[in-house]
């Protein structure tokens, strides 16, 4: 059920992350609060962790409309984000026409999907290493 629905937000285009991956964050999210919440005692609670936890995993999980404004728009998300969201999206919605492609191209184009999809995240570790280095501070791995 909630793989159906995080399908639906991706294949909106709205999804930053896969559909399996969001699938998992959203459900360990919810586990997490829900054991947490379970282990204290009642007037001992905090009737925000709920409400903030769905805020944090949504904004890990999702984009904003931002990420649809055009390419030059002060609005407009990093290239890479907008590719990787239309990569996940077209996945998406490419499970509910399997016959469109043979299964060997399937794969690979999945493969290529999952590529552009998770470019974002190599893009931005990237930047962040270059700032980094910039700074004179050096990977200790």
């Amino acid at each position: 059920m909630l793989q159906g629905l995080v399908a639906r937000i991706a294949e909106a285009g709205r999804l930053r992350v896969d559909v399996a991956h969001a699938t998992d964050l959203i459900h360990a999210a919810g586990t997490g609060v829900a054991l947490t919440l379970a282990t204290i005692p009642p007037d001992q609670r905090d009737p925000r962790m709920s409400e903030s936890m769905r805020e944090a995993i949504l904004r890990a999980v999702t984009v904003s409309a931002s990420a649809e404004a055009p390419n030059g728009s002060p609005d407009a998300a990093p290239a890479a984000d907008r590719v990787a969201v239309h990569a996940v999206a077209l996945r998406a919605l490419l499970t509910d026409a399997p016959s469109v492609l043979s299964p060997a191209e399937q794969q690979l184009f999945n493969i290529w999907l999952d590529r552009l999809a998770t470019a974002r995240s190599h893009a931005t570790v990237g930047l962040q290493r270059a700032h980094r280095d910039r700074e004179g501070v050096r990977d200790q791995a």
